[in-house]
């Protein structure tokens, strides 16, 4: 796989009054450092650069412990967690690349889901590998029982629609009375 390495990201300016902005307790939305200025709460995702921003491959680079998503926005020296990079979100799902990575998910003849509350979680499709670290790392999907991963084939993502992806979770949930953490496609008969 590629160079998953990162250096610090720069800090984005306010589209407001150009100071710089920063995360702070939440990792979701970054604020104006001008307690003047009427402009907070942005999405992390959406004001991120590229300069800075973690490679792809693994391993991932490592911030306060955690291996970094390719999806994950690093906003100077702190990864926004709860956000995505909007450009390669978008990235992702037009290319099919993995979330965790960044590498090319066209390559593998199956990848990984996350579904939850019947809804496939966003990010998109995970390698096998990739899927095992974040279930591993991350505490959400760590600690919310709620998630399970769905193995696809690539022809499940040609029109996005991923109404078959929870039919079958549906099917296998209806025929085995219950629902595990992982569903490979093996299983679904």
């Amino acid at each position: 796989m590629g160079d998953a390495t990162t250096c610090l990201a720069e800090f984005p300016s306010c589209p407001e009054c150009g100071e710089p902005l920063t995360l702070h307790g939440d990792t979701k939305y970054v604020h104006c450092r001008n307690e003047d200025c009427s402009c907070d709460a942005i999405p992390a995702g959406d004001v991120v650069l590229e300069c800075g921003q973690s490679g792809r491959g693994l391993p991932r680079p490592v911030l306060d412990g955690r291996p970094v998503p390719w999806l994950a926005p690093i906003i100077g020296d702190q990864v926004a967690w709860a956000a995505f990079n909007a450009a390669r979100h978008r990235e992702a799902q037009q290319s099919w690349l993995c979330q965790i990575c960044g590498e090319s998910l066209a390559t593998a003849s199956t990848a990984w889901l996350a579904v939850s509350a019947g809804e496939v979680a966003a990010g998109g499709g995970m390698h096998r590998e990739c899927m095992a670290l974040a279930r591993r790392e991350c505490p959400v999907l760590r600690e919310d029982h709620s998630f399970v991963f769905m193995e696809i084939r690539c022809e499940d993502l040609a029109d996005k629609d991923w109404s078959a992806v929870i039919e079958r979770l549906v099917m296998y949930e209806e025929q085995h009375g219950r629902l595990p953490a992982l569903v490979p496609l093996e299983q679904d008969s």
